[in-house]
């Protein structure tokens, strides 16, 4: 069963970290108006992406596995960095805390809306009650300027 989780996202264009205030949109029905009814504001105000391709194919090849080596459900920002950066930081240090991005990733995350201007398209949604909280917690993260994406673990 796919879990979705709305996550904070801090993205300098060649370092993301996935900030540990994620919050898991656990009714389907619920989380289905609560998406569609952004996107009807704005296609790109809450992009869906995989979880599974936040890596880049040489680490999964590497690992021989088909799992992210990390959980959403983690505690802690997960650190995410772009390849040609990650290899220099990984001959740099002792212990690597983070863990390659995928090129589909980076395209991704460059495709995301400014905080600025999800927030200003953000005023904008009348979603139903029952969506508050995750609204108001992507308002709180806008407000920090950091981005909002929606991921989907498989």
């Amino acid at each position: 069963m796919a879990h979705f989780w709305l996550v904070p996202v801090q993205w300098s264009g060649t370092e993301a970290q996935l900030l540990s205030e994620r919050l898991l949109l656990e009714q389907s029905e619920r989380r289905e108006r609560f998406v569609s009814g952004l996107q009807s504001i704005h296609p790109r105000l809450l992009l869906v992406f995989k979880a599974a391709l936040l890596l880049s194919d040489e680490v999964s090849a590497a690992c021989g596995v088909e799992e992210l080596p990390f959980l959403l459900a983690q505690e802690g920002d997960i650190r995410l960095i772009a390849e040609e950066q990650y290899e220099y930081y990984a001959s740099s240090y002792e212990e690597v805390s983070a863990w390659p991005l995928s090129h589909c990733a980076e395209a991704y995350l460059n495709r995301l809306l400014s905080p600025q201007a999800a927030f200003v398209l953000l005023e904008q949604a009348q979603l139903e009650e029952d969506s508050t909280p995750w609204l108001q917690a992507m308002e709180g993260w806008l407000r920090q300027g950091l981005q909002v994406i929606l991921l989907r673990e498989d």
